[in-house]
């Protein structure tokens, strides 16, 4: 199954957080003490390897104890079938059939309640059917008690519907033992000597574990519960330690009173096929060189299972152990040092960590996870953290995962989409926002931060960059080129590296610093990069003395300036404005000016004119980019089609432009890079 969507209620800073939409791979952002850690530790208790309840004392928020109650859900989760599980379904009866989904709750009691989508299999058996299972069990019953139990079969059989509600899959007991209550309050005169009494007993057991186990709803919910992936949850506080005195780490064991440190040096020898309890019991035994040699064979064990997952370098683990002290070193295989674990850098011990906690929790199989990372990388560098994202990326092709940070190199601006915002909102608690636009400017300091890194890190290394304006430039502009590609026509130049920047003074001191640098730029700017009065003067030369500058609206052979989103026809954009706006608008078109002005400044006078005083056009930007993910070129309007294959052939022209071109340092700052313009001044 993937998860396809959580939200979480009533759990420690959290009243609502709303749905959160996942992919393979999302990672929440927000400052300190946001609620993300409470957001990942309940989503954690939903399913994780090891038994972790919800604790209705210590985790119900605070402020709220009049709503206090055991049956409040915690977490609520989309999972969507794959065609295999959907198929396994279809088997279990025709009310299965259609089966996509599933939503499932949890609460502080720990029961789950299933709700499949998009119906109920079926949950109650016919009244019918289901009195004949009894009857035919009851062989020997006097006459008199059926028929009594006949008269009484609707409200008795309705108990039995109450019994197997998928949602009380877990928690049976009770209602059965309602029904066999029922079952056996008839009259005292009917009943019969205890020899019949045990056999009925037995009957009506019977009868209530066939019903109950026939039913496709509850066979549905049996299978269902088995698909659960493992809920993985990791932080920096969990880092492992090697080192431990064995006796004594046995004696919090058997006391019930195991530490953190304790628990993870167990996972690390149960990884490693030693167990806790044989350890301390062959520290007494004669044979030391048997001991020694366990020791060197749990090693190696070790170290084949997890040698394949560094990368950087080659490392071995070796335990050692003199009387009770216990001791993991880490050898680095090009020095041949032992260095104990603890010792090693906090990078190192996180990724060891990291790797034994995954292992360890699926078993060793590494799938069917939901990986929960809180805060990764808080102490690695900024070369280290890249690096840790790309394993991320590559846990992300198996398992599904989820992390939470404030740190800018640990975003990945390849996949905004994946991109949560999670803030706190005081009383109302903390909520997860998709729109980057509905959340203050704190909450979006890491984005801002993230994008500046990623121009300093990209256009001074890259020979080949693209400038834009906006992330919503580059959303659409990056989504379109692909959709040309993958209908067979040219895409943008594989070499370009394309960067929002966000701002005119930005965009015009960017392009001045890298013509000065010999870097090949090309920008697209709005026309009041030109206009602007915070520019100086070296900037705002640069701009009006490059002599290959390229308006959109040449481009387009349109006579007003444009923005990028004019490569749209008016009736396409304005569905999709109608879509994102729909709670404003309701089910009235919007109606636009005539074309004589940027579609953009037209989209913006009409909302205004219904009211809409602000239109966040990066909203729309990313609404389609949702409609147009799996489509091709062919499937939008001719026109657009058209003008998309302008726009790109006249970007792949200026690149390769360069290819013939031998940079050599400017004496003054005259330009020696090209500027496409998407004109507009309207930007949201």
């Amino acid at each position: 199954m993937k998860m396809t969507a959580f939200r979480v209620q009533n759990y420690r800073s959290v009243i609502d957080s709303g749905w959160c939409d996942l992919d393979e791979l999302t990672v929440i952002v927000g400052k300190n003490e946001s609620g993300k850690t409470s957001l990942l530790k309940a989503l954690w208790k939903f399913n994780p390897f090891e038994p972790a309840p919800y604790d209705l004392g210590r985790e119900w928020p605070r402020g709220h104890r009049r709503q206090m109650r055991v049956e409040q859900p915690v977490v609520t989760v989309r999972f969507a079938f794959t065609p295999e599980e959907r198929e396994q379904l279809a088997a279990l009866h025709e009310s299965a059939a259609d089966l996509t989904g599933v939503e499932i709750q949890r609460n502080y009691a720990g029961i789950f309640r299933y709700h499949f989508l998009p119906h109920q299999p079926m949950a109650s058996p016919p009244i019918a059917s289901a009195f004949e299972t009894l009857k035919n069990l009851f062989g020997g019953v006097p006459q008199a008690m059926l028929r009594q139990l006949k008269d009484r079969s609707t409200a008795i059989l309705q108990e039995l519907l109450k019994l197997n509600r998928p949602e009380d899959a877990e928690e049976p007991t009770e209602a059965a033992a309602l029904v066999q209550e029922m079952l056996f309050s008839v009259p005292a005169p009917v009943r019969v000597g205890g020899d019949t009494l045990d056999p009925l007993q037995r009957s009506i057991d019977q009868a209530v574990t066939d019903i109950s186990g026939q039913l496709p709803a509850r066979q549905a919910v049996t299978l269902v519960h088995q698909w659960l992936p493992t809920f993985i949850y990791m932080d920096d506080y969990k880092i492992f330690h090697g080192a431990a005195q064995l006796d004594q780490m046995a004696q919090r064991k058997r006391e019930h009173r195991l530490t953190g440190e304790d628990r993870t040096l167990i996972t690390i020898m149960n990884m490693a096929g030693l167990d806790l309890d044989d350890e301390v019991e062959k520290i007494a035994q004669p044979d030391r060189e048997q001991r020694i040699l366990d020791l060197n064979d749990a090693s190696r064990t070790l170290t084949d299972e997890i040698a394949h997952r560094w990368s950087q370098k080659k490392y071995e683990v070796m335990f050692q152990a003199d009387g009770n002290h216990f001791i993991t070193f880490v050898k680095d295989v090009a020095t041949h040092i032992l260095v104990p674990l603890e010792e090693r850098s906090k990078g190192f011990q996180w990724f060891f960590s990291f790797d034994m906690t995954f292992m360890y929790e699926t078993r060793g199989q590494f799938h069917n996870a939901i990986l929960l990372l809180d805060e990764p990388g808080l102490h690695l560098h900024a070369a280290a953290q890249q690096d840790l994202l790309a394993r991320i990326r590559e846990y992300a092709h198996t398992n599904q995962l989820i992390y939470t940070t404030h740190l800018p190199f640990m975003l990945d601006f390849s996949r905004p989409s994946a991109v949560r915002i999670a803030e706190d909102n005081g009383q109302d608690g903390t909520r997860i926002y998709t729109d980057w636009d509905g959340v203050d400017q704190d909450a979006r300091f890491t984005l801002q931060a993230a994008v500046g890194l990623a121009l300093s890190r990209q256009l001074l290394q890259d020979q080949y960059n693209l400038i834009v304006d906006e992330a919503s430039d580059y959303w659409l502009l990056s989504a379109l080129a692909e959709m040309c590609s993958d209908s067979g026509a040219p895409g943008l130049d594989e070499r370009l590296i394309v960067t929002p920047l966000g701002g005119a003074a930005t965009t015009a001191v960017a392009g001045l610093l890298l013509q000065r640098r010999q870097v090949n730029v090309a920008v697209l700017a709005g026309l009041n990069t030109i206009e602007s009065t915070t520019l100086d003067e070296a900037s705002r030369r640069w701009i009006r003395d490059d002599s290959r500058v390229i308006a959109l609206d040449r481009i387009l052979d349109l006579p007003y300036p444009c923005t990028l989103e004019d490569v749209f026809t008016d009736e396409y954009y304005c569905a999709h404005v109608q879509a994102v706006y729909r709670m404003e608008l309701g089910a009235l078109p919007l109606r636009l000016p005539p074309a004589n002005a940027p579609l953009i400044t037209r989209v913006t006078e009409a909302l205004a004119q219904r009211g809409i005083v602000r239109f966040k056009k990066s909203r729309v930007a990313r609404h389609l980019l949702q409609q147009l993910n799996g489509q091709t070129l062919e499937m939008l309007p001719e026109i657009t089609l058209e003008r998309v294959t302008r726009v790109v052939a006249a970007i792949n022209r200026i690149v390769g432009g360069w290819d013939n071109e031998l940079p050599e340092a400017p004496a003054t700052p005259t330009p020696v890079s090209q500027m496409i313009t998407f004109s507009g001044l309207n930007k949201g």
